[in-house]
This record gives C-alpha cells, structure tokens and sequence, in this order.
C-alpha cells in the first residue's frame, strides 16, 4: 500500500507539471497573441498618422495663403450647362454640413477674380471652395431662395445677367436685370425672408428691385451724382431701406420701408466710408463711418443715440464689419473688423469684451464677401 501510494504521489506530481506546462504554453501563446496584437495597433497607428499628416499637408497646401501666387492667364468663362462642383472640407475628409446656430453668423470668405473660386471659412474650421464666375464679373453676397445660407452669385455688368446657385439644392438659374454701370445693391426689400435682384443706376439715380414675393419691379428715385448706395434695414421692420451715403455733406440719406418717408443724419466728415451694421444688437442699422486718415469708426446707436468711436485696423485695410462668433463672441452684433490685403489676415474686434481675434484668410488680390454662408 506504501509503495501505491507513494506512485499514485509520483503520478499526482506528473500530472501537476504537465498541468503547469500546458498553463505555461497557453500563458506564452496569449503573450505571443498580445505581441503581434501591439505590433499591429502600432503599424495601424503609423499608418493613421501618416494619412492625417498627408491630409493635413495637403490641405493647407489647398488654403488661399498669401504665399499663393496670383493666377495668370485667361479667366474661365462662366460654365455654359451646370456650376462647377462643390467641395466642403473637414481637414482632409470630404463632409457636407450645417452649422446649427441660432442666427447665422458671418463666416470669412474672400472671392479670387483670377480663377472665379470662393474660398469660405466658417467658425468650426471647416473650409468650401467653389467655382464661379470671371474676372469681369461682381461678387454678391445675398440669400435668393429664403433658406438662411447664402448663394454663390456674381452679377456680370456686360450684360445685366445675375448667375445665381442656390444654396437649397445646388441648382442654378440666370436673371437679366440692369446694365454695365449699374450698382448691384441685392437685398430683402419686401420681407419675405429673400434677397430680391436690385440696382441703382447713377445716371438717374433710380433704384430698380425686382420683388421675389411678387415679381414684379419696383422702382424709386432716391439720390443723386456722387451718392453711394447702402441699403440696410434702420427702422427694424424687416425690409431694406433705400439708403445712400453722401461724402459731400458726409451724412446718410434714408426712405424707410414702413413710411415712405425720408430722414437723414450727418456723421463723420467728408471722404469717409460708410460702414453701417447693427453695432448695439438691437436689431435696427446704426449709422457708422470709417476714416482712412485717423482709423477711427465712427457709431451712432440706435439704441441711445450716443456715438461711439473706436480705432481700428490702419489706412490699407478693407472694411469687413459683420457679425463672427466664436468661442469668445456668440452675441448678435455686428463687430468692427478689418481684412488686411497685403497679408491676408482679418482682425476682428470682438463685440463682447473688445477683444481682437485674428485670422489668416485670403491673399493679396482677392475680394472679401464675408456673409452666412453656413457650409
């Protein structure tokens, strides 16, 4: 009985080991398994960073950078049967999307007559580039088919025609409307929530609208030689407001839209820029001037009737005020802002604390269009 005992014990031990050895081989084979598990997350991780740094590169390479040379030679025409594509980018990955703000902020744009292509730039990030137009034609900022976005256009003063592609569904559609040396002043005239085809001509200072609620034209003589037309809504019903700014007197002449009836307001002096927005918010136009000698703008609100005065940007700058939001500025006013041509820089004030915000948009040659493009 010892001696079965003591083999059964010797027996016990084997297979113990051989327990012990098939755990081990297994544990070893699970370590060989997270081995060739870690090589491949790191090979995969390579690969990930090297197509996200590849994107990336090429995706700056793709901005408007003031390094970017001017395009040469011969302007494409205006595409005879459909617009060119359009490309909305989140770094390097194709996307298409809408920006869920409560009211549609401006978004940074510029237009570059040499080759027809808009670039926009919304406050996430995310770029579009979009082909349209030639360099004899006029950039318009305006939204024609009521959905809150705006629409590529361009108005060509050889003949008359608004090229228009609407936001909505990407469709495309021309409108006869004016003449060479007429002045395209697109805007909500009527208060239906679109932008209707309009233009003053100067050589009768006649404004000419084309009403998108009705159809029909509309027109009103309103200024005269020299005038500067600025239409914008200073009674706050909704409705664009004839308005023209007169350096000779430096001072604003409007007909409102609820009345019919004309009032005026001197501000700045004479060679200044008008520069009307909706400074206070409170949702009506202030008059606002911008003096190249001083870079002082100059603002009445409507709200109180006092005038602020605030120095900004230098001689050489484009005026660019619109209302931009970002993590800093979410309010609805619209903010004094300047783009810079030789750099291509935008230098925002920002409504809420007056603090800057600069941003890197465009180059030497374009034309600023900053509007709700939402993309």
């Amino acid at each position: 009985m010892a001696k079965k005992s003591r083999q059964i014990g010797k027996y016990s031990k084997q297979a113990k080991g051989a327990r012990r050895g098939k755990k081990a081989s297994a544990e070893a084979k699970e370590k060989q398994k997270m081995r060739h598990s870690y090589r491949a997350l790191i090979v995969l991780g390579l690969l990930v960073l090297a197509t996200f740094g590849f994107g990336a590169v090429a995706s700056w390479r793709s901005l408007p950078t003031t390094t970017t040379a001017l395009p040469t030679g011969t302007p494409p025409a205006m595409p005879a049967n459909a617009p060119g594509k359009e490309y909305v980018y989140s770094g390097s990955a194709l996307i298409s999307t809408a920006e869920p703000f409560r009211e549609p902020p401006d978004d940074l744009a510029v237009w570059r007559p040499g080759t027809g292509v808009w670039y926009v730039l919304n406050s996430s990030g995310q770029y579009v580039t979009y082909t349209w137009g030639n360099s004899s034609d006029l950039p318009i900022t305006a939204d024609f088919d009521g959905d809150a976005k705006t629409d590529f256009c361009i108005f060509r003063p050889s003949t008359g025609e608004w090229w228009i592609v609407k936001s909505s569904d990407g469709t495309y559609y021309t409108v006869t409307f004016g003449a060479s040396g007429d002045v395209p002043v697109a805007a909500d005239y009527d208060g239906d929530g679109r932008s209707d085809q309009a233009y003053w001509r100067p050589s009768n200072y006649t404004w000419y609208v084309y009403k998108s609620s009705s159809g029909s034209t509309a027109t009103q003589q309103y200024g005269t030689s020299g005038d500067v037309p600025k239409p914008a809504d200073f009674d706050g019903d909704g409705k664009a407001d004839y308005t023209i700014w007169r350096s000779s007197s430096y001072s604003f002449w409007v007909m409102k839209s609820t009345d019919n009836q004309s009032m005026t307001y001197s501000i700045g002096a004479s060679g200044d820029e008008p520069v009307i927005g909706d400074y206070d918010g409170d949702g009506k136009a202030d008059y606002a001037t911008r003096r190249g000698s001083d870079n002082i703008w100059r603002i009445r609100y409507s709200s109180d009737g006092n005038i602020y005065n605030t120095q900004w940007g230098i001689s050489s700058d484009i005026a660019v005020q619109g209302r931009y939001t970002d993590s800093g500025d979410g309010d609805a006013k619209t903010d004094i802002a300047v783009w810079r041509p030789s750099t291509g820089v935008w230098y925002i004030r920002r409504s809420t604390d007056g603090s800057m915000r600069a941003s890197y948009w465009g180059t030497q040659g374009d034309i600023p269009v900053p509007a709700p493009w939402r993309r």
